[in-house]
């Protein structure tokens, strides 16, 4: 009788365990969160590009390059059925964001073991990361429309945080880069 009470009891408790790690393992990621993580890759990248533009006495503002972004982002959004205001808006902050932290490393004395990657291979990235926030960015625009946007937004940032394992600055990076979200909802 005690074996298989403690028997019921082990299975009981297995089949608890199992169900409560399933659904988390099977869940996929919010619309916001899978903004919030491409963000945080982004805003990595803006270590070896500040890196590059120490190396090649670049400027960190490129005002045309960024209107021709902006205006091909914008045409792609469109493609894919996305306001191009809300898109254009959304990609503008991605960039501040990006050049906040370039900005704040270049006022720095260089990191330990900085090394200047090849700027055209981190645009190319950055190209591929872009991509992925249009795909993702439809369904971001719905879930901001919601009532709680800004604490699932808030908690999207520090999940991705998180993985991504950003310093202060980076997160304060994500901040700019995802801040207006839930007011550019259609």
């Amino acid at each position: 009788m005690r074996i298989e009470r403690g028997a019921r009891l082990a299975a009981w408790l297995l089949a608890g365990l199992l169900s409560s790690a399933l659904p988390a393992a099977a869940q996929t990621p919010s619309a916001l969160e899978r903004l919030a993580d491409l963000s945080a890759q982004r805003l990595r990248l803006a270590d070896q590009v500040a890196a590059s533009k120490r190396r090649s006495g670049r400027p960190v503002e490129d005002a045309a390059r960024e209107r021709e972004q902006l205006e091909r982002l914008g045409q792609a959004a469109v493609a894919r059925g996305l306001p191009h205001e809300a898109a254009t808006g959304f990609f503008r902050a991605q960039f501040e964001a990006n050049k906040l932290v370039q900005y704040r490393l270049l006022g720095e004395p260089p990191r330990r073991g900085e090394a200047a990657a090849d700027l055209d291979a981190v645009r190319a990235r950055l190209d591929r990361l872009n991509g992925e926030l249009l795909d993702a960015l439809g369904q971001g625009l719905n879930d901001a429309a919601r009532a709680d946007c800004a604490t699932q937004a808030r908690r999207a940032r520090e999940r991705a945080a998180r993985r991504r394992r950003l310093d202060e600055l980076h997160r304060i990076a994500l901040s700019r880069a995802l801040g207006d979200l839930c007011r550019r909802a259609p």
